[in-house]
C-alpha cells in the first residue's frame, strides 16, 4: 500500500486527476452510518481529487449485458456474465471451449474509469474494493480500465497512517441505482440485467442461473460445456455471497450485509435508464478491447 500511495502522490503532484473508484460492496462494510459520501470525503483527505461509485459501472454493465443477452434469445445461445474477473479467468483457464460465452461487456470497474476518463482528460483511476482478482484485471491492459487496484485492507493502512476516520455522513450524491449497488450481491447482477431487459421493452420470462463460488460455477460450466445447461443465462461470480464475500472484506458477511440492508433501503429509486441519462453515462462505450 505505501508503494502505491507513492505513486498517486506523485501523479497529484504532476498535475494529474487522481480519482477513486470505491466499490458497490462497501456500503455495510464500516456500518449503516458510512455512506458513500463519507468514503468520498475520507478519499479527498487522503488526496484524491474525487471518488466515484462503481454502482455506476454496474448500471452501465447492466444495460449492456441486457443488449447482449437480448441478442443472444434471439440466435438461442446461453451466455453468462463477465463482470467478475475470477469467473472470468476460470473460464479462460479450465473451459476455453466457452470462452464466447463469456459476455462482451467490460466490468464495472472498467465502465465507470472509462466514463471518468470521458470526463476528465489525464485522470489516472484508482479501484477501492474487496476483490484481489481486480488487481490482475487492472493489470491486464483493457482499454482505459482502472490504472491501479486496492483493497480494503491497503486503503485502511492508508486511512490509519494519515490519521483519517470514516465519520457518519448523509448519503446526497446517489450515483447509481439501487441495482447498481446490489451488483455487490449473489443474484445482484441478474436482477441488474432483468431490470435493464426490461426498461428495453422485453417481457419475455428469462431463467437464469445465478451461481456464488467456485464450485457452483464449476458445475453450471460443466453442464454448458457438455449442452445440459437449461437455463438461459448465467451469473458467475467467484466469491460465496458476491464481491459482499471478498477476499479483503472488512467484516463478516452477516453483520455486513445487515448494515448494508439498512443503508441501502435509503437508495434513490431512480431506474437505470434515467440514472444513466442524468449521470451523462448513456454513451459510454462497453465492450471489452
Amino acid at each position: 500500500s505505501r508503494g502505491l500511495g507513492d505513486v498517486y502522490k506523485r501523479q497529484i503532484v504532476d498535475g494529474k486527476k487522481v480519482v477513486a473508484m470505491v466499490a458497490p460492496a462497501v456500503e455495510g462494510q464500516f456500518g449503516d452510518t458510512i455512506t458513500m459520501s463519507s468514503i468520498r470525503t475520507a478519499c479527498k483527505k487522503l488526496g484524491f481529487n474525487d471518488m466515484y461509485e462503481v454502482g455506476l459501472g454496474g448500471d452501465l454493465t447492466a444495460q449492456a449485458e441486457a443488449e447482449e443477452w437480448l441478442e443472444a434469445a434471439k440466435e438461442g445461445k446461453k451466455l453468462t456474465t463477465s463482470c467478475c474477473p475470477a469467473f472470468k479467468l476460470l473460464v479462460e483457464k479450465h473451459f476455453p471451449e466457452l470462452a464466447d460465452r463469456v459476455s462482451e461487456t467490460v466490468s464495472p470497474m472498467c465502465a465507470v474509469s472509462r466514463y471518468i476518463k470521458e470526463n476528465y482528460e489525464d485522470a489516472v483511476t484508482v479501484f477501492i474494493g474487496p476483490c484481489i482478482g481486480k488487481k490482475a484485471e487492472s493489470a491486464a491492459g483493457e482499454k482505459e480500465s482502472a490504472d491501479y487496484a486496492l483493497t480494503y485492507g491497503e486503503i485502511r493502512a492508508m486511512l490509519r497512517a494519515k490519521d483519517v476516520k470514516l465519520e457518519p455522513e448523509a448519503e446526497d450524491n446517489d450515483q447509481s441505482t439501487l441495482f447498481g449497488k446490489k451488483f455487490a450481491n449473489a443474484g445482484g447482477v441478474t436482477a441488474a440485467v432483468i431490470e435493464s431487459m426490461k426498461e428495453l421493452g422485453c417481457e419475455d420470462e428469462v431463467k437464469v442461473c445465478k451461481c456464488d463460488g467456485i464450485d457452483a460455477c464449476k458445475k453450471a460450466l460443466t453442464l454448458m460445456k457438455f449442452n445440459r445447461f437449461q437455463d438461459d443465462f448465467m451469473e458467475g461470480m467467484a466469491c460465496e455471497g458476491g464481491c459482499v464475500g471478498g477476499p479483503s472484506r472488512h467484516r463478516d458477511p452477516n453483520m455486513a450485509m445487515r448494515d448494508r440492508k439498512a443503508a441501502l433501503d435509503n437508495s434513490t429509486d431512480i431506474n437505470i435508464t434515467e440514472n444513466l441519462e442524468k449521470q451523462g453515462a448513456d454513451k459510454i462505450d462497453m465492450v471489452r478491447d
